[in-house]
């Protein structure tokens, strides 16, 4: 029985979690096709003012990773406003690379080539 109410858990979790983005294909770095076996995890967690905000940012992440990127702490990225630090949104993306040369270039400055990954 404790087991049926485990599995239960987690798929009920599994069902309100965002879906993942599927791995890029081309490498940002090189251009070149990406290897699914060398990644990197990107994650970037910034303050925003309100609950409109944060639900307008999880229902499409990808849309306002320029405003995210260029936040400020004092401004919320997405209304201008000022920001409410309880008040987080993250984006977060596991992206492939061609080779290790290339997975170290985008390790060194994460924010710098993280608007060149496409599917």
């Amino acid at each position: 029985m404790k087991r049926l109410l485990a599995l239960l858990a987690v798929a009920a979790f599994s069902s309100l979690a965002p879906a993942a983005e599927p791995l890029n294909k081309v490498c940002p770095i090189s251009g070149k096709p990406a290897n699914a076996a060398i990644t990197s995890n990107y994650s970037k967690t910034v303050a925003v003012c309100c609950d409109r905000c944060k639900s307008q940012f999880n229902a499409t992440p990808k849309a306002y990773l320029s405003n995210i990127l260029s936040a400020n702490g004092v401004q919320c990225p997405l209304s201008k406003k000022k920001v409410d630090a309880s008040k987080t949104v993250t984006y977060s993306r596991q992206v492939a690379f061609a080779d290790a040369a290339s997975k170290a270039t985008f390790d060194a400055a994460p924010d710098k080539h993280i608007k060149e990954v496409r599917q």
